[in-house]
């Protein structure tokens, strides 16, 4: 029955983001989204093609960050905010089909002026915005600005909301940049002319941007970018995780010895404060199993700690210098 349960749940999961998607962003083969523009070409025109079918997580992902709109729009409205609308959706007036849902817009009348809110719903906050997000909010304000031509774009701000302990924080003083939001539509128009042509029955070989974030990608088995001898995009992703690593070790190393030197001190004197830290010595209990003796009751049934022992895998990321 949980089996069952499980598919059922999952298979309803993905209808309700079917429904969703329909009625919120229409026929996503039709037109680039700000997310299709920041994406790897290749990824965004295959996806368009092939829709890969999202898995549980994904979808759990999707009902999220509707959830996290939702609870936003509920505040707004508890705080008495009536000037601004929800999903409205804008359109590149030029020769290319990009369209932008907008979560939230603030309205003035009095001042012909508009705000662009954008909100996330990340599993952890990031200390900075992520550069897809900031990305999406360039093109939204640049969108709304030729949509409303009447008005004046003021700014934009990213709402990151958070399920768990970090609740939500805001990324604000972001303002319409006339150069970044050309470039996109200059990008724009190269996915989309490349999307024409592949479909049309051009197999050229699709641009490709290989980066941190591919292990996420449906279309990666067959990517070309990683038939390379080496995948020099990868590059800075590695050289900063060894260098953490690195960090890591003398940071444990310094640590152990601050800790050693300063358990020695309260050893002998007792609880202390310091730096505005009460520091004092703790001692745990924790129960271990004793092998030796263990091992000598099972001599006497004929058998030995192997007999009960089992071997498991687990996966993890090696790095070592390559030949």
């Amino acid at each position: 029955m949980s089996d069952q349960l499980m598919i059922t749940l999952q298979a309803a999961l993905q209808q309700l983001a079917a429904q969703h998607t329909a009625e919120t962003l229409g026929d996503r083969a039709t037109y680039l989204g700000a997310s299709d523009i920041g994406a790897c070409p290749r990824k965004t025109i295959l996806t368009k093609l092939t829709p890969p079918e999202a898995n549980l997580v994904t979808l759990l992902r999707f009902r999220r960050g509707q959830m996290a709109e939702e609870i936003v729009a509920a505040a707004f409205t508890a705080a008495g905010f009536t000037n601004y609308q929800r999903q409205i959706e804008v359109r590149y007036p030029g020769d290319v089909p990009v369209m932008g849902h907008l979560d939230f817009v603030f309205i003035s009348e009095a001042r012909k002026s508009m705000a662009v809110l954008e909100v996330k719903s990340p599993e952890t906050i990031p200390e900075h915005p992520y550069g897809s997000w900031e990305t999406q909010l360039y093109l939204q304000m640049g969108l709304l600005a030729d949509s409303y031509p009447d008005y004046t774009v003021e700014k934009g701000a990213i709402l990151a909301v958070n399920f768990g302990k970090q609740g939500m924080q805001l990324f604000n003083g972001y303002t319409p940049q006339t150069t970044i939001y050309e470039g996109l539509i200059d990008r724009a128009k190269t996915i989309w002319n490349q999307y024409q042509h592949y479909t049309d029955g051009d197999l050229t070989t699709l641009a490709m941007e290989a980066g941190p974030l591919c292990g996420y990608c449906s279309f990666l088995m067959d990517c070309p970018k990683f038939e390379a001898e080496e995948v020099v995009e990868l590059t800075e992703s590695v050289e900063i995780l060894t260098g953490l690593q690195h960090k890591q070790r003398e940071l444990e190393t310094e640590i152990s010895m601050r800790k050693r030197d300063l358990l020695a001190i309260v050893d002998q004197r007792g609880p202390l404060k310091a730096h505005g830290q009460l520091l004092r010595k703790a001692v745990r209990t924790r129960k271990v199993l004793d092998t030796d003796r263990l091992g000598q009751f099972l001599q006497g049934y004929s058998q030995s700690l192997a007999d009960f022992q089992k071997s498991s895998s687990y996966s993890f990321l090696e790095i070592k210098k390559a030949a």
